[in-house]
């Protein structure tokens, strides 16, 4: 017996261009294709030892310099459980060290060392590379388009307006206390 799958009412598009609604094809597209970027920059970056959390954790303290854990989950969006892990990770292959700052010693900091930089290098290139690949053939002005809409996204989740000025301008000020 063939049953034919029902359309949610709620989720179609009324010009029919879209398999459903536009706001629910958007997010759907978002996650695929964050899915799928990942999962081709894992595969680009390993022969560095790099994977795309080790890469995002690097490109904050790029970046920003030395951080706390707490300004590196937030800007990577990576719990503090697996963001230690990823921490371990650097440290263990020289490409991070840990601090701690005089004043509070329990207040770690992580900063690249030489190494790290070096192998960061490497790994931008690659991920400009894939990045260019996955924009070709889309004009600068729908680019730009595409920002803009996706920023008003941003504005619409982030819980506060510092939280949504940290994301949307990659910002240290937004994030909250690096003491958090």
């Amino acid at each position: 017996m063939n049953v034919e799958p029902s359309i949610d009412p709620a989720s179609y598009d009324s010009e029919g261009e879209f398999p459903f609604a536009t706001g629910d094809y958007l997010l759907h597209l978002l996650a695929i294709i964050a899915l799928f970027r990942d999962s081709t920059l894992d595969a680009r970056l390993r022969p560095l030892g790099l994977n795309v959390s080790r890469y995002r954790a690097m490109a904050v303290l790029n970046r920003f310099g030395a951080c706390t854990m707490t300004e590196v989950a937030k800007f990577t969006g990576v719990d503090r459980t697996t963001l230690t892990r990823v921490a371990d990770q650097l440290v263990a292959a020289g490409w991070a060290e840990r601090l701690s700052e005089a004043k509070d010693r329990r207040q770690v900091l992580l900063q690249f060392t030489e190494k790290g930089r070096e192998v960061f290098a490497e790994a931008v290139k690659i991920l400009l590379d894939v990045n260019a690949h996955l924009v070709a053939g889309v004009p600068e002005e729908a680019r730009r388009g595409a920002a803009k809409v996706l920023m008003q996204v941003v504005e619409n989740l982030a819980p506060s307006p510092l939280v949504r000025n940290g994301i949307i301008h990659f910002s240290r000020e937004g994030l909250g206390s690096a003491k958090e």
